[in-house]
């Protein structure tokens, strides 16, 4: 089974091939603004790169949010495109758990991190289980200080932190491991490919009329007075 990953969610364009759950290729295309204009483009590379053909692929997985609106709309709207023309299965990959697999390995129950705007965050949290990660919370929008209500000592902290929010958690959970890491890392195709994998074998596809980015904040508005 072939599985392409796309992951759109921040300014980082990551493509990834997966057979089953291993590494076929991946490529990260570091070009702010640019999802649009580089996406499929960086898909034929990949393509190309591994001598695949596209009938080969068997899914698509894409990351579906938290994250930037206008790229989760292009990954999502691509990955849609592609299981419509090829009659593959398609698979939302929510980016929380996509950066909460960063925390795999170090025994601690996992916070993961998506930076909003005005000094909000989309968290969630989960435990390592069989080494794999599990959600134990809803998905949240709100303030760094009321991880504190929910969180554990000891906690592992991973998404795209900056260096504010990097302070602000240093200064909360000194007793917690923090993985700092950029959107350039994090944003891996592979990573999205290998759960689609893992929801094709649970037979766990997602409907390609119904789906849409999980964006946890309605859009904001401005109406210019005349």
């Amino acid at each position: 089974m072939v599985i392409l990953g796309i992951e759109t969610s921040s300014n980082i364009c990551g493509i990834g091939i997966a057979i089953k759950e291993k590494l076929l290729a991946e490529l990260r295309i570091n070009v702010p603004n640019a999802h649009s204009e580089k996406l499929f483009q960086g898909i034929n590379i990949l393509i190309n790169a591994v001598s695949l053909k596209v009938e080969e692929i068997s899914g698509v997985a894409v990351s579906s949010g938290p994250g930037s609106f206008t790229g989760l709309r292009i990954g999502l709207s691509a990955a849609k495109g592609i299981a419509y023309a090829l009659d593959i299965p398609l698979f939302l990959i929510p980016t929380l758990d996509v950066f909460a697999n960063y925390g795999l390995g170090f025994g601690k129950d996992i916070c993961s991190i998506i930076p909003s705007i005005r000094g909000e965050i989309f968290y969630s949290f989960y435990k390592e289980t069989n080494g794999k990660v599990k959600r134990v919370f809803e998905y949240k929008l709100g303030k760094i200080e009321e991880i504190e209500r929910y969180s554990n000592k000891g906690m592992f902290f991973t998404g795209i932190i900056d260096k504010k929010l990097r302070n602000k958690i240093e200064k909360r959970f000194s007793d917690s491991e923090i993985y700092f890491v950029n959107e350039f890392d994090l944003s891996s195709g592979y990573l999205v490919a290998r759960m689609g994998y893992e929801k094709m074998i649970e037979g766990k596809s997602d409907k390609i009329d119904d789906s849409e980015p999980l964006y946890l904040r309605d859009f904001d508005i401005k109406i210019k007075k005349l």
